[in-house]
């Protein structure tokens, strides 16, 4: 028969066993997740390791024309935007232009 001491001893304990289970269950989503990420950074290593150098030469042409088009198309619509700006301000008057200072660098 048990007593009424082991029995409270038993439930005392058994909030300490039940958060140990659950560590002892959780412990294998951590170290999954831990691999997930580990190969996830050695893949993102690998492709910034360039291998070949042709293929690096080819990789920096084509980030050049890409970043070109952007300037393009962003010049382009700043383009757009001051000629629409100019025809709803008006001419702008002698004293504003000469107020403007060219830097150049």
């Amino acid at each position: 028969m048990v007593r009424s001491l082991d029995m409270q001893q038993v439930l005392l304990q058994s909030n300490a066993v039940e958060r140990v289970q659950q560590v002892q269950q959780q412990q294998a989503d951590v170290q999954r997740r831990h691999f997930e990420a580990q190969l996830a950074e050695e893949k993102r290593e690998l492709k910034e390791k360039v291998k070949d150098p042709e293929e690096a030469q080819r990789l920096i042409l084509k980030e050049e024309e890409e970043r070109e088009k952007r300037e393009k198309n962003s010049g382009e619509k700043g383009a757009k935007k001051k000629k629409e700006g100019a025809d709803a301000a008006g001419e702008l008057s002698v004293n504003e232009s000469e107020r403007k200072i060219d830097i150049r660098v």
